[in-house]
This record gives C-alpha cells, sequence and structure tokens, in this order.
C-alpha cells in the first residue's frame, strides 16, 4: 500500500511584513534582521484572525483543490505549537469553523512545537497503514506574532505565522511509500526556549506578573551550541536506519530554525543547497508551519515526484529532532 498526497495548500495572512519597514517602525538598524536572520519578509495575522480560522482557511482551500468535502475524511489532525484555548484542543475548532453542521470524523491535535507535522505524519501513516482510516487531513497553523516580544528583535523578526493543510489518503497505485522515521530528545536543552507565563507553573493571574513573560523566549546561543555538540549522533543513527546519507536524497525539507542554522545544516552535512528547500527568506521561522511549507512547494513546482526520495527533517524546542523520510514511487 501507497500513501497519496491527495491534495496540499498554504494560508498566508495579511500582506508580507518586509524587514525594512519593520526596522524603520520600531527604530532598529536598517538592514540588522535580514544580516541577522536571514529573513527579508514575513506574515502576520491580522488582529480578528485566530489558529482556527487560519487553519480553516487552509484547510478549506485544500479540500476544494482535493474535491474532498469534510465528511469525506476519516480523521483531522492539528499539529502546531499555539492554541487558541488551553480547552478545548485546536482541531475541534478548525473542524467547527470548516462546517458547522455534525461531522462524524474523529479530530486530536499533536503537540511537539516546531516538529508537531513530522510527529502528525507518523501517526497518519500508522493509522492509513493500519487500515482504520483512507483519508487523514493534517493542518498546521502558527500564530506566533502574538507571543513575541518587539523589545527582542532576535525573536520579534525571526517569526511569522502560516498555515498550511494537507489530504492524504491511502493507494493502491500511487503516491510514497513512508521510510525510516525517527524522532529522539535531549531533555538537557528542555527550557532553552520557552513562554514561561500562561501554564499551570504561573498562570498569570498574580499581579505581580510582567507583560514580558507571556512572550517567547530563547537561548540562541546555548541553543546553537547544543545543536553542534549532538545533531551529528543524531544524523548518524538515521543515516544508518535509512540505509543513505543525507546527500543522496533527491529534497531535503528542513524546519527552518534560523539563517546560521540553516547555513550550518548545508555546510556540515556537505549538501547540495539547490536539493534543500529553505523558505526562510520568504516566510520566516513558522513552527510547525516551517516544514509542510517546503513539501507544499516542492508538490507544487514538480508535475511528478515518480522514483524521487525526500527527506522531512528539524529540531524543535525541548530539545528535540525528528526525521520522516518519502519514497515515491
Amino acid at each position: 500500500m501507497k500513501i497519496n498526497i491527495r491534495a496540499i495548500e498554504k494560508y498566508l495572512p495579511g500582506s508580507p511584513v518586509d524587514s525594512l519597514s519593520m526596522e524603520k517602525e520600531l527604530g532598529w538598524k536598517e538592514g540588522w534582521t535580514v544580516k541577522n536572520t536571514g529573513v527579508e519578509t514575513r506574515h502576520r495575522a491580522g488582529v480578528n484572525e485566530t489558529i482556527a480560522t487560519m487553519g480553516a482557511h487552509a484547510l478549506t482551500k485544500t479540500l476544494n483543490s482535493a474535491a474532498c468535502k469534510l465528511s469525506e475524511l476519516d480523521l483531522l489532525i492539528y499539529a502546531g505549537g499555539s492554541y487558541d484555548h488551553p480547552i478545548p484542543y485546536n482541531a475541534c475548532l478548525i473542524k467547527h469553523e470548516v462546517s458547522k453542521q455534525h461531522e462524524p470524523l474523529a479530530c486530536f491535535d499533536v503537540d511537539a512545537t516546531c516538529l508537531s507535522f513530522l510527529h502528525a505524519l507518523d501517526i497518519a501513516h500508522l493509522y492509513l497503514q493500519s487500515g482504520r482510516c483512507k483519508r487523514i487531513a493534517i493542518v498546521s497553523a502558527e500564530l506566533s506574532s502574538r507571543s513575541l516580544n518587539p523589545k527582542d528583535p532576535k525573536t520579534y523578526s525571526l517569526f511569522g505565522d502560516a498555515a498550511v493543510a494537507v489530504i492524504l489518503e491511502a493507494s493502491a497505485n500511487e503516491g510514497y511509500t513512508p521510510g525510516a522515521a525517527q524522532f529522539i530528545n535531549y531533555s538537557d536543552g528542555a527550557k532553552l526556549a520557552i513562554i514561561p507565563t500562561g501554564g499551570l507553573v504561573n498562570s498569570g493571574m498574580d499581579a505581580s506578573t510582567v507583560k514580558e513573560s507571556y512572550y517567547f523566549q530563547m537561548d540562541g546561543k546555548k541553543l546553537i551550541k547544543f545543536t553542534q555538540r549532538t545533531i551529528d549522533g543524531f544524523i548518524e543513527n538515521y543515516e544508518k536506519a535509512a540505509g543513505r546519507k543525507l546527500k543522496e536524497y533527491d529534497f531535503i525539507v528542513p524546519h527552518q530554525p534560523s539563517k546560521f542554522g540553516n547555513d550550518l545544516f548545508v555546510k556540515q552535512f556537505e549538501l547540495d543547497p539547490s536539493k534543500v528547500i529553505f523558505n526562510l527568506p520568504k516566510y520566516g521561522n513558522c513552527i510547525s508551519a516551517s516544514i509542510p511549507l517546503g513539501l507544499e512547494e516542492i508538490v507544487k513546482e514538480n508535475t511528478s515526484l515518480k522514483n524521487k526520495n525526500l527527506l522531512l527533517i528539524g529540531t524543535a524546542a525541548g530539545l528535540s529532532y525528528g526525521a520522516i523520510e518519502l519514497k515515491f514511487v
């Protein structure tokens, strides 16, 4: 059995916000953003947009492209690190936005921050291969801009808002065979990227809570050093499991952590840049949506992926690594 990408579509809220305009508005040094983050433009959601509405836009576009109704899905998975409410979960809210009518399909969330899409894809593969589901939609939608501190240029300029939806279905003849899938977490890096306030540890109800504690915080230098110490071991183990070197893949879609991270990845593993999808300059780091944005680009720009091997790979706050190969036949 193979798995077919029936359709994949993206939703980018608002007009692109270019770095020069942002620098002028916030009084930053001109040219600092592109030089330090590599991000030229990013999208920012409007005040009335939510994770649910963005995800619904992407899913509706994908359903239309697939000539498929919501009721024809067996399962809807939201895969992302952002949420509209602690309760209920995003998948049911997205489903509600797409159709207010009762639809019998099940839905749930998968949250592994930047690796959420890969984990959801791995789960979808198991459901499809077991025969429990025939058609599954995965939606990754991130509205990071409201969790960013404008006084912290390193994070405020790096991230963007985006949503991507993909519909996968079991197929006898076309599509891909899931290859090696591997995930690992290094708990030493668990708190190097964090939003301190908003959960049960610190709900923010105390009068002394400062606004900045609700914003995303990242120790970039420690994350880079930690990654440099640990990534070789992960890649070595993954290449053994997959039976091929990274440089042997026809396309590689990495997460887009930063310009430094992207450049280091290509250099360290001697990759051909033309085979690696880098969308950081156009979209910024879109958390869970970054990898499916790259997959959407490959699917849309290639009339056929027959006999191509794709690698989806990335890191996530935690600190975690993940990779899945798609072997098109």
